[in-house]
């Protein structure tokens, strides 16, 4: 069934559609053109009257504005992105405070801001610090205290000698990552390269916590780098610019400790392959005939598997249990390209322990989840129920 429009609407539509295809609009008791002029640097035309102009998310937009006011006079506007590439200003936008950047930002940062450099080879980004030598008795130990539902800690991971950095994982039940890393001044390089070659041109500058930071957006994921005042670097990974700059404004110093435990009974032919342990958290794992087990201490809430578990009892206490998915796989590992025969290897003299860890999320390990004392514990690995029951029972505060 076919609808008539009565004439004056016609007249209406046809009057919009001729006023949308018309480069020029009224404002106010002005008017507006839009890619009327030439704009020329040094003698250069760098935009043409009658183009459009790229912006940083794709979009065309008008390379220039001339407004006309009631008396005739003229006023050309350029977009402000346009005048800072034009001029080689950096710009930036900080959304929380409404703010446009140009330019440094040093007025806005804390005086001992100067114990990182940034470099730019193509598009790789690395922070390197400026002090050789470190002092620092731990990692630095910062955590978001913002941690929406779903999400939860995955890993922690400190540097060798558990003094220079420290590496934070956290995952939600969509999938998504928000990885942290704090560094000290002294503790090396920080580097990453995204996928997008234009995230290191289009580069941002926006505040975390009064501080300035780099913010770049890649193709699925964004990253955010800020120096604090006491020269602590953090950068960040997220799946989008409002839960990066979420968490990172939550940021803070955690100084709560709570009873270390540890694993006083695993079954024969474990060696530890590596252990973490900063504030209140402890992740360690061990491997055995390529197969490996972790565990985790935290009073955060832990990233789980995906799936309703089943109830099982610990000394007790109440815990769940997530049967793996699908068969466990052993992985070699490979060194120069050759398959390890042995969990362990000398390689140059050093004795080298290897291994293949499993995420929190693998579905091919089995997991047993518990609390105790404020304290939250997870157990992952290819080993049967009873067996994770059993090890979860012979957890004991460490001396």
């Amino acid at each position: 069934m076919k609808k008539r429009i009565p004439s004056f609407f016609s007249g209406f539509l046809t009057a919009v559609l001729l006023l949308a295809l018309t480069t020029t609009a009224l404002a106010a008791s002005g008017k507006v053109s839009y890619n009327f002029a030439n704009v020329a640097l040094d003698g250069e035309t760098r935009i043409a009257a009658g183009k459009d102009i790229t912006a940083a998310n794709g979009q065309q937009i008008p390379g220039s504005i001339l407004y006309t006011d009631a008396a005739g006079g003229k006023t050309n506007y350029l977009p402000i992105r346009t005048i800072s590439e034009l001029l080689g200003v950096e710009i930036g936008y900080d959304s929380a405070a409404k703010t446009i950047l140009l330019g440094g930002q040093s007025g806005t940062a804390p005086a001992a801001q100067a114990r990182w450099s940034k470099t730019v080879d193509g598009n790789r980004v690395t922070y390197t610090s400026a002090e050789t030598e470190s002092t620092y008795d731990t990692a630095p130990l910062y955590r978001p205290a913002w941690q929406a539902e779903g999400w939860g800690l995955s890993s922690l991971t400190t540097d060798g000698r558990g003094v220079h950095s420290a590496y934070w994982r956290y995952l939600d039940g969509s999938g998504n990552t928000v990885s942290l890393t704090c560094a000290n001044p002294g503790g090396g390089s920080f580097g990453f390269q995204p996928g997008l070659e234009d995230s290191v041109k289009n580069r941002r500058q926006v505040t975390v916590q009064g501080c300035p930071a780099d913010l770049y957006m890649d193709i699925e994921s964004c990253y955010l780098v800020w120096e604090n005042s006491d020269g602590v670097l953090f950068t960040m990974r997220g799946p989008d610019e409002e839960t990066l700059r979420q968490v990172a404004e939550s940021i803070r110093p955690c100084a709560k400790e709570a009873p270390e435990y540890q694993l006083s009974w695993l079954p024969e032919g474990y060696k530890q392959l590596e252990r973490s342990a900063l504030g209140d958290t402890v992740y360690a794992s061990w491997i055995r005939s390529g197969m490996s087990l972790t565990w985790m201490q935290s009073a955060e809430s832990l990233a789980l598997p995906e799936g309703t578990p089943e109830t099982v009892s610990v000394n007790g206490v109440k815990a769940r249990y997530w049967a793996a998915k699908e068969p466990y796989e052993e992985s070699p590992v490979e060194v120069n390209g050759e398959p390890l025969e042995e969990d362990t290897t000398s390689l140059g003299g050093v004795t080298i322990t290897s291994g293949v860890v499993h995420g929190a999320r693998s579905e091919d390990v089995n997991t047993l989840v518990w609390s105790r004392d404020g304290v939250n514990f997870r157990l992952q690995g290819a080993l049967d129920r009873e067996t994770l029951v059993r090890i979860a029972e012979h957890v004991t505060l460490k001396k």
